[in-house]
């Protein structure tokens, strides 16, 4: 990653326009672009402690890689073993595919894939669940931001008129459908802004992240279950169907000679898919459980094994007492909190307790998740070379 780069401001209009984009693929590389450009202006307002949309940015770029369906490519990879060798070729004509519409229903080549029923359905369908919910959390919370940072003055009070016009416009009421969480993260935002206790600064902004990645992770509860969930679409008449694809007359042939050959090639399909069952949902799985930082790869079955920076050792702050209560369920002392799983609102939240308290403190977050070449080029409606 290249190190961050002074950028302007995202605004309300700019979180529209890339909320609005069709190409799921193009649109989650844009969206987590914004989240960078977002943690940054935040950082001027907050200082160097990560804030919600620090970590968005990597947990938006993991999201991208399984909307590009490229978690499968790494599996397959690991498999190949030491024939690994001939992976680049194929990864790069994977991007090609991306660039043609691979999953864009919208375009030839994903009409087509979508009509067939491949063994990868599951996979398809993952790719889509995480794409809507990395759309919905975008364009409601990213756009919260983004008109935090254009109407809220960084030294406002808390109790402004300029912060009370904001929260004015949230919708009352817990989520999913209300938005008191976020009222409440983004006032917290502005008492750590004018707390001259370092600790108590540190705690209304860890309370300020977890509020609204408690919202967040309340509204994707649905897609993140139907990632997981996704079941293979399995169609009796895949032969047919991958005959009639190859040969569109097919279905004129004399019934003894087509059903005889739609036997044929069904059984290599099949073979083929049974093969890719366990592959596919294994990868699903493995998707929705890792998270890439900067400088370590997180598995979120698996306990956090991260130190906790010392402004937060010792007895908890009072402003993170209730919070910790009702999502740490640690022992004091103690440090458990792997998700083992992901559907469940409960262990996300103490796993992402630990996460953000753990790394709050580190610098590497603010790196650019892409270099400025790939930038420019997604923004041209190019699926970029290179890691993503």
């Amino acid at each position: 990653m290249s190190k961050a780069l002074n950028t302007s401001v995202p605004s309300v209009a700019d979180v529209a326009r890339i909320a609005a984009m069709g190409n799921r693929v193009l649109r989650s590389l844009e969206i987590t672009e914004c989240y960078s450009q977002l943690s940054l202006a935040m950082r001027g307002r907050t200082g160097e402690t990560a804030n919600w949309c620090t970590f968005a940015t990597w947990a938006s770029r993991q999201a991208g890689s399984t909307i590009r369906g490229e978690d499968l490519l790494d599996r397959l990879k690991r498999r190949l073993g030491e024939q690994a060798r001939m992976f680049a070729p194929i990864r790069s004509v994977y991007r090609i595919l991306l660039r043609k519409g691979l999953f864009e229903p919208g375009t030839r080549l994903g009409r087509a894939v979508a009509e067939i029923h491949t063994p990868f359905d599951a996979f398809e369908r993952a790719s889509e669940s995480v794409a809507q919910g990395n759309l919905k959390v975008f364009a409601e919370i990213g756009r919260e931001f983004a008109r935090f940072l254009a109407s809220v003055p960084t030294d406002a009070r808390p109790d402004s008129a300029e912060m009370q016009r904001f929260c004015a416009e949230l919708r009352p009421g817990p989520p999913p459908d209300g938005q008191d969480y976020l009222k409440e993260a983004f006032t917290h935002y502005q008492q750590q802004r004018h707390e001259s206790d370092p600790a108590t600064g540190a705690a209304w902004m860890l309370l300020a992240n977890l509020k609204i990645g408690l919202h967040e992770q309340t509204r994707l509860q649905p897609q993140i279950a139907e990632a997981i969930d996704a079941p293979l679409v399995t169609a009796e008449d895949l032969g047919a169907r991958v005959l009639h694809k190859l040969i569109p007359g097919s279905e004129r042939w004399y019934e003894w000679f087509r059903k005889p050959a739609a036997a044929v090639i069904g059984w290599g399909a099949a073979r083929i898919r049974n093969a890719a069952v366990t592959l596919t949902r294994e990868t699903v799985t493995e998707a929705m459980m890792v998270l890439r930082l900067p400088n370590v790869v997180l598995s979120l079955g698996k306990n956090l094994e991260a130190p906790v920076p010392p402004i937060f050792s010792g007895t908890p702050h009072p402003v993170l007492a209730d919070f910790l209560r009702t999502y740490d369920t640690c022992p004091p002392g103690t440090s458990d909190c792997g998700a083992r799983d992901w559907a469940d609102l409960p262990q996300r939240m103490h796993y992402i307790l630990h996460l953000f308290r753990a790394y709050s403190e580190e610098a590497s977050l603010f790196s650019k998740p892409f270099t400025d070449e790939q930038v420019a080029q997604f923004r041209r409606g190019i699926v970029p070379n290179g890691v993503l």
